[in-house]
């Protein structure tokens, strides 16, 4: 497996598929989550967790994470192009761990944004509490700079296991995701509801938006929408679709 990962790089085998996150009150798409999925010559489509954590281990993320942004971004370029009615749509690509320290992430994102003609806060950047937390002087120097790049900025799985509130006031975040478990769950546990709605009403205060992951059916639609959630994605909509499919 570790030799044919070497070789589904440089063959273009990984792509891209696309997850749709939609308004929750105008029920319309408003952007995708880029996820990476790899179409093995032998055995089939292969979901991440059966080859990203080979990846890591042969030092193939930074590689990988430069591919998914620079392949989602040019997708969205085309896709902006051929619709009128993609014009305001974003894409989220997920910073994999240690990436923030990566010395060419942020030119990477300029260099990108050149070639792709996207506007500032058309690509999004997901980073994760555990990657911030490990040296948050130095990650939100990064965050920072990429925003000035022209990236817009989500923290992925809120509530999991941020160590301090005060960074999050000092981070430049647009947007804030809420973990699929609490939002899977907050019909039937009280403490998950409790969540839910304290991380809809803190990314209000702060002037960001939120999005809700694992939404899959309409009655969780609604009960986000009546707590003021502004986006939601997961299976109730779409599971990660092939760039043709998401079109």
């Amino acid at each position: 497996l570790e030799m044919d990962l070497r070789a589904a790089i440089a063959n273009d085998e990984l792509t891209v598929f696309y997850q749709p996150l939609v308004n929750l009150a105008t029920r319309a798409p408003s952007g995708f989550e880029a996820l990476v999925r790899w179409r093995h010559p032998r055995r089939g489509l292969l979901m991440p967790e059966q080859f990203l954590p080979l990846c890591d281990e042969m030092g193939l993320m930074p590689e990988l994470g430069a591919m998914m942004m620079r392949e989602a971004s040019g997708q969205l370029a085309a896709w902006r192009k051929r619709h009128r009615a993609a014009g305001e749509l974003t894409v989220a690509v997920n910073l994999s761990t240690g990436e923030l320290e990566r010395p060419d992430l942020v030119s990477d994102v300029e260099q990108i944004r050149r070639d792709t003609g996207l506007p500032p806060g058309a690509l999004k950047l997901e980073v994760t509490e555990g990657d911030v937390m490990r040296d948050p002087d130095k990650a939100a120097l990064t965050l920072r700079a990429l925003r000035a790049a022209g990236a817009a900025l989500a923290l992925d799985d809120f509530g999991t296991g941020f160590s301090s509130l005060s960074y999050l006031t000092r981070l430049p975040f647009d947007t804030l995701k809420i973990d699929r478990y609490f939002v899977r769950t907050m019909a039937t546990n009280e403490g998950s509801a409790k969540i839910v709605s304290s991380v809809v009403k803190l990314g209000q205060d702060l002037d960001m938006e939120v999005v809700a992951e694992g939404v899959e059916n309409a009655g969780m639609a609604r009960h986000l929408l009546s707590l003021g959630c502004d986006y939601g994605q997961g299976f109730g909509y779409a599971p990660a679709l092939s760039a043709q499919e998401a079109e």
